[in-house]
């Protein structure tokens, strides 16, 4: 399964936005989302963590929209456009000409999310919404079924902080409890834990071999993810899983949020795909939508520039719709991936594109269009870049304090640009720079 569209009309801070994720008809595999502060990016993910949950999930997830209109006075609809995996249940068409199809959720301030078809290819069941939506719950919605693979992901990522003995269980779970943290930021990931002592427990009690390949997927998924000292250890008689960081035997309760928000995410994504998938000999290579908000929060920006590709390389056939204050992460999602930057403009979002980042270093990144910052610099050292070109570009003789305050100048650029990216403005390496800069833009 991946996503083809989404609509939103009047949803918070969005009157009406339509984005495609095809390119020529086929998926991109990456999304990225960027924008300031108070954009809609959580929002836009949030509605799309509603659609891929289906209308009962939907309600558990958001009972009551309280806020969510920005006109209050008319409904709001989230609609989507889905296709359908060759792994996911559940025939729609007798020749399967097409596997997309669409509905759409609608929001009032007071009442429950309710679902409506918008677009469906079986004509056998054409003049039915009934049926069709019971097709919709049966496959696609369904709470405990296989594929359909979606899962949602807050900006607050995080193990149990708790160090208590965890006890062992496998029970699959609800669909709405794939997108728990997107409302719910106290809301832990723990089922990776609990899943690799469960697993731990039917190999020693057992010599389970279903539970020891699963375990080593697990494993390995989550060594790859983390720095190259660090790997799981072992799980203690008591329940307790251990890492080793560079020889040392630390337990999750113990390692850094870092670490923990990569282990808790990737951690529950394994998981999730094993449970969708429980006949797959390779889980970790389905289809699915995976939508994560602030993915380089608490990340070491060497941790932010490849995260990306880890996670394509670990999951390579899973859509990633990710939002991202980082242009480390924006970059690192590679020249194939689609970027969209929102931005309010008279109190309604708008989308753009935005090309190339993949091709430029960070502070080009953050000077262009999608960062849209005037200098890389602090305040205090644009400051002094300023007085220096406006000094030395000065037409009429300079004054005797000038001069003194141009050599002062002189030296910090001294200072600063072996540690910077820039050359001096005004120089010919910076008219060099800024003529590559629009070249790259246009």
């Amino acid at each position: 399964m991946w996503v083809e569209e989404i609509t939103l009309e009047n949803i918070k801070c969005f009157n009406r936005l339509l984005i495609p994720f095809t390119n020529k008809k086929q998926p991109y595999s990456w999304i990225t989302l960027l924008g300031e502060n108070g954009s809609g990016k959580s929002t836009f993910l949030q509605c799309l963590a509603l659609l891929l949950a289906g209308p009962e999930a939907a309600q558990q997830l958001c009972p009551r929209p309280l806020g969510w209109l920005a006109n209050e006075s008319q409904p709001g609809k989230i609609s989507m456009r889905l296709h359908q995996g060759e792994n996911d249940p559940g025939q729609f068409g007798t020749e399967r000409q097409t596997r997309s199809f669409g509905y759409t959720l609608h929001v009032t301030s007071s009442k429950p999310l309710t679902i409506r078809n918008k677009v469906y290819s079986e004509p056998s069941i054409q003049e039915s919404p009934d049926k069709r939506l019971s097709w919709l719950r049966e496959n696609a919605f369904a709470s405990k079924g296989t594929g359909w693979f979606a899962v949602g992901y807050g900006a607050f990522r995080r193990l149990t902080r708790s160090s208590q003995i965890i006890v062992p269980s496998l029970e699959p779970q609800a669909r709405f409890s794939n997108f728990l943290t997107q409302f719910d930021e106290d809301q832990p990931l723990s089922a990776f834990e609990q899943w690799l002592v469960y697993l731990d427990y039917r190999i020693a009690k057992a010599d389970d071999a279903e539970a020891k390949q699963q375990k080593d997927l697990g494993i390995a998924a989550i060594n790859q993810l983390l720095p190259k000292k660090t790997r799981f250890d072992s799980v203690t008689p008591e329940g307790r899983i251990l890492f080793d960081i560079d020889g040392q035997k630390v337990p999750t309760i113990g390692l850094s949020d870092g670490y923990r928000s990569i282990m808790a995410l990737a951690g529950d994504l394994v998981w999730r795909l094993i449970q969708s998938f429980p006949q797959s000999s390779q889980p970790l290579h389905e289809e699915g939508v995976v939508l994560i908000d602030e993915l380089d929060i608490h990340l070491h920006p060497l941790w932010q520039r490849d995260i990306a590709l880890w996670l394509q390389q670990q999951f390579p056939n899973l859509q990633f719709i990710v939002a991202t204050h980082s242009p480390l992460v924006a970059s690192g999602a590679g020249e194939a991936a689609l970027t969209l930057q929102f931005k309010l403009e008279d109190d309604h979002v708008q989308s753009m594109r935005v090309d190339k980042l993949a091709a430029m270093n960070v502070d080009r990144i953050l000077e262009s269009p999608a960062f849209g910052l005037v200098s890389s610099y602090s305040p205090q050292t644009a400051a002094k870049i300023s007085r220096y070109d406006q000094l030395i570009k000065k037409q009429q003789p300079r004054t005797t304090s000038e001069n003194q305050e141009l050599k002062q100048l002189q030296l910090f650029m001294g200072e600063i640009q072996p540690f910077g990216s820039r050359s001096a403005p005004g120089s010919l390496d910076a008219k060099i720079e800024s003529f590559l800069e629009k070249a790259l833009s246009d």
